[in-house]
């Protein structure tokens, strides 16, 4: 039996409820960085290699080697008796999840199982964990049909095309819609530029400096339901503002202070914009903003992406 699911923190909470078989964590944080349209796993996972080590989080043959392991685990599953996937309900899991469900679509195999709960695995205790297991389902077609549905219109150059996808076809996955909605949130908004999570942080910093470490937990572990960003990807968002925010030193990352500028507060306030005050350079997706004047924005008061 093979697990596949988020990370080690859940793989290591498998473990001690003592569920027998092997864990694959997947690591992969999707929802940044590029993820383009047309590549199979071996290529996709160099690109993701190269983006992970060009954010300083870690060596870039480290990282290759990670994903070339990950990569072999899950071919060789073929000759397991079951494949298990657990994975939670939140942006960075669900991505993790379409990408795999897509990967079997075209490697099917017997004995594919999921658990998908609204519920995060690592802090879960070792009872929770085996009666998750115990209520684990059969993956059936239409899992697979959301999963490529959604995968696909994922990592397509237009992203209006995760807007389109039917609910009924996505309602196999009961938490994939919302956690695409949550993706496209963190396109630059048509107000002021800013994604959400950015958004979200300079709220909080109009209120006075934080560390960076408190300001991670004030703007997204206290406004955000699921939680699902990590710290390192919240700290190089706070990188790319550069101009809107000053960031000081400390030996530890999570206590650096960091404080709102004046552009900062004029384009929180809507007087100015943030792309076009600074730039911007980021994959979404399959979608890559680059430059001071971006083709795809979120209308908030729509509920949609905006072309233009």
């Amino acid at each position: 039996m093979l697990h596949l699911t988020n990370g080690d923190a859940a793989a290591d909470a498998i473990r001690a409820a003592g569920i027998p078989g092997e864990i694959l964590p997947w690591r992969d944080v999707l929802h940044d960085g590029p993820v383009p349209a047309g590549l199979p796993l071996r290529e996709l996972s160099l690109v993701r290699a190269g983006f992970i080590a060009s954010r300083g989080w870690g060596a870039v043959d480290e990282v290759r080697r990670g994903f070339e392991e990950r990569d072999a685990a899950l071919a060789a599953s073929a000759d397991e008796d079951e494949v298990v996937l657990w994975f939670e309900h939140d942006l960075y899991d669900q991505l993790q999840l379409i990408q795999v469900l897509d990967w079997f679509a075209e490697h099917p195999r017997p004995g594919l199982t999921l658990i998908n709960p609204a519920q995060y695995l690592g802090p879960s205790t070792p009872d929770q964990l085996r009666a998750l297991f115990a209520l684990r389902m059969p993956v059936t077609h239409a899992h697979l049909s959301a999963a490529r549905a959604a995968w696909e219109a994922f990592r397509a150059p237009d992203p209006r095309g995760m807007e389109t996808i039917p609910g009924a076809e996505l309602a196999a996955l009961p938490h994939l819609s919302s956690a695409l909605r949550r993706h496209l949130q963190q396109f630059p908004s048509t107000r002021d530029g800013l994604s959400r999570s950015e958004r979200q942080a300079l709220e909080v910093l109009a209120d006075g400096p934080r560390t960076a470490g408190k300001l991670y937990r004030a703007s997204h572990h206290d406004r955000e339901d699921p939680i699902w960003l990590g710290d390192s990807t919240f700290f190089s968002y706070l990188e790319d503002l550069g101009p809107l925010v000053t960031i000081g030193e400390a030996d530890d990352v999570h206590r650096r202070p960091v404080a709102l500028t004046d552009l900062g507060r004029d384009v929180l306030a809507g007087r100015a914009d943030r792309v076009a005050a600074i730039g911007i350079d980021r994959w979404l997706g399959g979608v890559h903003l680059q430059g001071r004047d971006v083709p795809w924005r979120w209308d908030e008061a729509a509920g949609r992406i905006e072309h233009g």
